[in-house]
């Protein structure tokens, strides 16, 4: 199973989903892991870190949503994000329904697993 995760909007979310700490347990259970490049570079965690963990790590961010079976994201991913999950993925995060109501209507017609 693919657990896929991409930087957040740093103008809204400076935190991060999966740190290396996470990434180890995920990596322990068999999750296979892909990242954004440079994913946690702004809080001090390198890429050759997260790979020397077990983690992938990409540059396209379409490629690791669209080929995650779970994506894990703190906050609301953008638009452009959204139209790339696929139905039947679990999306899980902190997606703050009162202000995303129209988003959250939007990713449930497309048959997804969400987890607020």
């Amino acid at each position: 199973m693919k657990i896929g995760s991409v930087l957040e909007n740093q103008n809204l979310e400076k935190r991060i989903a999966i740190t290396p700490d996470i990434l180890k347990k995920y990596i322990s259970l068999g999750f296979e892991i892909s990242l954004s490049k440079n994913y946690g570079i702004h809080l001090g965690i390198s890429d050759k870190e997260y790979l020397d963990l077990g983690s992938k790590i990409s540059d396209d961010d379409n490629k690791i949503l669209s080929n995650s079976d779970i994506i894990v994201q703190l906050g609301m991913p953008s638009e452009d994000n959204i139209s790339l999950i696929k139905e039947n993925q679990t999306l899980i995060g902190v997606f703050n329904p009162y202000d995303n109501k129209e988003k959250l209507e939007k990713l449930s017609k497309k048959k997804l697993i969400y987890f607020l």
